[in-house]
C-alpha cells in the first residue's frame, strides 16, 4: 500500500519520537513509528511511506546504515527519502552512511528551522 502522506520515525527514544511526530504533522504527515528496525522492516513489507526517518539505532546484528542500505535495494522503496539522525558522525560513519543510500544526515541537537525546511524540500519534489 501506497502511504503517501504517512511517514516512519525509526527511533526508541521517546523525546526524539516525540520531536519528530510533531515535526512530521506540521508538514502534513501522518507520523507512523517504530521502535526498532525489525518492527520498520515489517511495517515496510505493506506500506511506502512518503519519508523515513531512522537514529542511530542498533539490534541483533543490524544497524541504521544496513536498515537503510535493505530497503534502497527494495524496488518499491528505494526513491523513499531518508534522513539519519546522528549524534557527531566522523567521516568514516559518514562514508558508510552514504554507502548505504542515506539521503541527508542531520546531526543532533537537531536545529528545527533547518530540520523543517528539509523536510518541506523533500515532500515538495516529485520523486
Amino acid at each position: 500500500m501506497n502511504d503517501e502522506r504517512h511517514g516512519l520515525i525509526v527511533t526508541s527514544h521517546n523525546a526524539l519520537k516525540a520531536y519528530l511526530e510533531l515535526a512530521f504533522e506540521d508538514a502534513g504527515l501522518k507520523p507512523v513509528a517504530a521502535g526498532t528496525l525489525r518492527e520498520a522492516l515489517e511495517y515496510l513489507k505493506t506500506h511506502v511511506p512518503r519519508l523515513i526517518v531512522v537514529d542511530e539505532i542498533s539490534e541483533d546484528g543490524l544497524d541504521a546504515a544496513g536498515f537503510v542500505w535493505r530497503l534502497k535495494r527494495v524496488t518499491r522503496l528505494k526513491h523513499v527519502p531518508t534522513i539519519q539522525i546522528v549524534h557527531k558522525a566522523s567521516e568514516r560513519e559518514r562514508v558508510t552512511m552514504e554507502i548505504s543510500g542515506t539521503d541527508h544526515i542531520v546531526e543532533l541537537p537537531i536545529k528545527n528551522s533547518q530540520f523543517r525546511k528539509l523536510l518541506e524540500g523533500l515532500l515538495s519534489n516529485d520523486r
